[in-house]
């Protein structure tokens, strides 16, 4: 059980832990600086309760769903190891690795801006451990459920039929981008009332948000390499690539503007020049960042959905769009 503990651990969190003194500083930032603003929300514990809930459920799911982790316990699981024990020291680390990127945080914040309740905390610790057991042996499988196609042929043919693929076999990045564009539908709304159409290009920015396409190569670091060794890399992939994401840029613009045309009204023609604009440039980052920058050191492919990175292109085009505004 220790051995199986030790390195799962040692998977998510580091090969020397390193990630625990990092987020504990990072709590302790946040802390202070929460602190430090005298903001101060009452939240309630209910609410406490059942975010704790979510997280938990998100984070455990995200894990062992994840393709690096069925990899991984495929070779475990052939260990002379007692199943019970074995199940148990995956739980642990799973658990850790979840209350130290998600829901460890939500204590921090609470501690940092409402008033301390015990029931809250008390709360806290029985959801987030009641959520993990409950989830993970409905979450917990050895087996991909989909099949990818890792080794491709420099064709733009076969590069986008990998693409459509890579989004059907992988239906939480469809859910992730439905996110994003209803959020983006309720900003419309919302900037609608209070602001001119003008300020329209900031909505574009942010709906060219889509983090399953804009880490695609670094979550398939077999696929990254042979890319890499592929002649013909911008006709075969790279143009294909971009001109995917494009597409998809635009279907989230066109949802964008149609939200504002019935919710708000009309809008100037030239923004749909500039949803088009906003659509290529994005994907031309976002694909000059895979290509150059690829994040390809992760522990787990969760911590590619929460790297720094994936708000450089988005950052971007914010400044972009307040400089047309402006």
């Amino acid at each position: 059980m220790t051995r199986i503990l030790n390195a799962n651990i040692k998977k998510f969190i580091g090969a020397k832990y390193e990630r625990i003194p990092k987020t504990l500083a990072v709590w302790a930032i946040l802390l202070f600086a929460l602190r430090s603003s005298e903001i101060k929300i009452e939240i309630a514990p209910i609410v406490v309760w059942l975010t704790t809930i979510f997280l938990t459920i998100y984070g455990f799911v995200q894990v062992l769903s994840s393709d690096d982790t069925i990899d991984s316990l495929r070779g475990q699981l052939m260990l002379p190891e007692n199943p019970a024990k074995f199940h148990t020291a995956f739980f642990l680390s799973v658990a850790l690795y979840t209350l130290l990127t998600k829901s460890g945080l939500l204590m921090v914040i609470y501690f940092a801006v409402s008033k301390f309740q015990l029931s809250a905390v008390i709360g806290f610790v029985l959801c987030f451990i009641v959520s993990g057991i409950v989830v993970y042996p409905l979450t917990f499988h050895s087996e991909k459920r989909g099949t990818r196609y890792r080794y491709i042929k420099h064709t733009r043919r076969s590069f986008t039929f990998y693409l459509l693929r890579y989004l059907m076999n992988n239906r939480k990045y469809i859910a992730n981008t439905a996110a994003v564009w209803a959020f983006g539908s309720v900003f419309a709304v919302l900037i609608g009332k209070d602001a001119p159409s003008d300020f329209l290009p900031v909505g574009f920015a942010l709906m060219c948000l889509n983090t399953p396409l804009g880490i695609l190569l670094s979550s398939d670091r077999a696929l990254y390499r042979q890319i890499k060794l592929l002649p013909g890399q911008t006709a075969g992939v790279l143009f294909p690539y971009a001109l995917f994401i494009t597409i998809i840029n635009m279907i989230a613009c066109v949802v964008y503007l149609t939200v504002w045309k019935v919710m708000i009204g009309s809008f100037l023609p030239i923004m749909i020049l500039f949803a088009a604009l906003f659509s290529i440039v994005s994907a031309g980052l976002t694909v000059v960042l895979e290509i150059k920058f690829p994040l390809l050191d992760w522990k787990v492919e969760s911590d590619l959905w929460h790297h720094p990175r994936k708000y450089i292109v988005p950052g971007i085009m914010v400044v972009l769009a307040f400089s047309i505004t402006f």
